[in-house]
């Protein structure tokens, strides 16, 4: 990943003794819980939908669902192997006559999941994509539609964003590994709150924006002189 500069600042504070993170970069299960309560609080605030959901084999992870719509660029031939070996001539002398460029545009249900990775020590951002029908977007949907993450080679694009079983609920999901995400947060030493900033950073990639005003949490407490 790029770190790129959203509509989110990371919350960030003066006084050390409230960094969430350790100097490498990962957190314990203990800070990410704390975290993701704090984060809960700040959701509740602002009346966003995100809620903490219990797990009895796994830390509490965040969850949000939102509808929202999502644009799909789809790049296939859509010539079937009779017609293309019947006119094989013809789409020889015009290659692109081959190739369909379809832009759609429709609205899906979307759930996020916030969840500790304990392998890793870092947040993983879980997520799945529901067409209207209830079936869910395949990964290999999700790669043309998220303009974010479409810029980066296929290669990269396949290691970056891929289906992985979810740790608490032993099911399939999309979501962005967590192979690079401490050397994300190892820059934010003094992160207010580590979900804040790991979701300003992520979660623009698959269409999650956070409400500014979740990134004014440290500059409010600094200046009321208050300390976690």
């Amino acid at each position: 990943y790029q770190n790129k500069t959203t509509a989110v600042k990371p919350a960030l504070a003066q006084n050390k003794q409230t960094k969430t993170t350790m100097t490498d970069g990962t957190l314990t299960q203990a800070t990410f819980t704390t975290a993701a309560k704090q984060f809960l609080e700040l959701s509740q605030k602002y009346q966003d939908s995100w809620e903490l959901v219990q797990s009895p084999s796994w830390p509490s992870y965040l969850r949000k669902s939102v509808q929202q719509q999502l644009t799909r660029l789809t790049g296939t031939t859509d010539v079937d192997d009779d017609l293309a070996e019947f006119e094989e001539v013809e789409l020889d002398e015009d290659p692109s006559a081959a190739q369909v460029d379809t832009i759609t545009t429709d609205v899906y249900r979307f759930e996020y999941h916030v969840v500790y990775s304990i392998s890793y020590q870092v947040p993983v951002l879980y997520f799945n994509v529901f067409k209207s029908d209830g079936t869910l977007l395949r990964l290999e949907e999700a790669w043309s539609g998220f303009t974010e993450l479409a810029g980066e080679s296929r290669e990269q694009l396949r290691q970056t964003l891929t289906q992985m079983e979810h740790p608490a609920l032993f099911k399939p999901f999309l979501g962005l590994h967590p192979c690079q995400t401490a050397n994300v947060l190892r820059t934010l030493p003094d992160s207010q709150n580590v979900i804040v900033s790991f979701l300003s950073i992520y979660g623009p990639y698959v269409n999650l924006e956070l409400d500014p005003r979740y990134g004014l949490t440290g500059d409010q407490k600094n200046e009321s002189g208050e300390n976690e």
